[in-house]
């Protein structure tokens, strides 16, 4: 009998160790992922700023405000799609993005419209 309480006794004591480190693992877990959700916030903010700033510049360029510019951002990637009249939109297009604070990389996926040429009559 006095066996049977020792082992129980000593049962109870992992469990409670055991719990206890449980209770700091669910902690660690629980602030791991509420930093982590608090960054994802943070750079889903921080992209749609950068995006709206990008366009708000691109507008604002006289020689570009006419063109068919898209923004996108992810993770400070910047993305330009549409169509341009010429390289000289596409590049400055690409400089205004690079120049905003927070951008990181842009990809300029720009496409340049190619002249019609007029028919001889």
């Amino acid at each position: 009998m006095k066996r049977l309480a020792v082992i129980l006794f000593f049962c109870l004591a992992m469990v409670s160790v055991a719990y206890g480190d449980l209770k700091d693992f669910t902690s660690s877990v629980k602030d791991k992922a509420s930093s982590a959700a608090k960054e994802t916030a943070q750079t889903t903010a921080d992209d749609s700023s950068i995006t709206a700033e990008v366009k708000a510049k691109i507008l604002a360029t006289s020689s570009l405000k006419e063109e068919k510019i898209e923004v996108s951002t992810t993770e400070g990637a910047v993305t330009l799609t549409g169509t341009v009249k010429t390289k000289q939109a596409k590049e400055a297009a690409a400089k205004i993005a690079k120049a905003v604070k927070g951008v990181k990389s842009v990809d300029n996926k720009l496409t340049v419209e190619k002249a019609t040429k007029k028919a001889k009559k």
